[in-house]
Parts: C-alpha cells; structure tokens; sequence
C-alpha cells in the first residue's frame, strides 16, 4: 500500500517539474486528483512514522531493499533487523488503518 500511494502521490519521479509545465508543452496543468488523494494519505506518514523508521519502509516497501541490505546500510546485523522491520511494518499497518486505530 505504501509504495502505491507512493508511486501515486509521484514521488518516485526524479524532478516534480513535469508536473509544472503549461499545457503548451502537452502536459496538463494542476494535480491529479488520484495524486493529489495518494499526497493527502501520505501527509504525517513521515511525522507519525519518525524519521528512521519511515527511511527503512521507503527503503523496503517502495525500494525493494531487502533486510540484509538495509541492515547493512545502517551498521546492524540481519537478524536484528528482521523484527525491527517487522515492527515498523506492523506501525504502518496501523497508521494506514489496516489494523484499527492510528496510535
């Protein structure tokens, strides 16, 4: 779901600027409305998330960093990251209300 409303909200364009052109380059002017609802799910993903953690599920979810990767990257073994992961994966479950309420 995450990297859905990601790709959605276009954050994995390089540079937002095709968004910004006139329509005399045939580009349409504005926001789509589907972007604009993925940005608007999106808003306190981070905030709510914190930052280290919301790194790690961009990483995972939208990237396709595997464990051992991220692991890597942030100094750790694999084994001690797996239930890290777990953990936020379950918090961003509960964020996006896949499981109840947001905390």
């Amino acid at each position: 779901h995450l990297a859905i409303l990601w790709e959605r909200a276009g954050m994995t364009i390089a540079s937002s600027a095709n968004f910004l052109r006139g329509t005399a380059s045939g580009y349409a002017t504005g926001l789509a409305d589907g972007r604009a609802d993925a940005i608007d799910k999106l808003d306190g993903f981070r905030e709510a998330m914190g930052e280290k953690p919301a790194e790690r599920l961009i990483e995972y979810c939208v990237l396709g960093m595997t464990t051992a990767e991220i692991a890597r990257k942030d100094g750790a073994k694999e084994r001690d990251m797996a239930p890290v992961l777990h953990q936020h994966l379950r918090d961003c479950a509960r964020h996006f209300r896949f499981m109840g309420k947001s905390s």
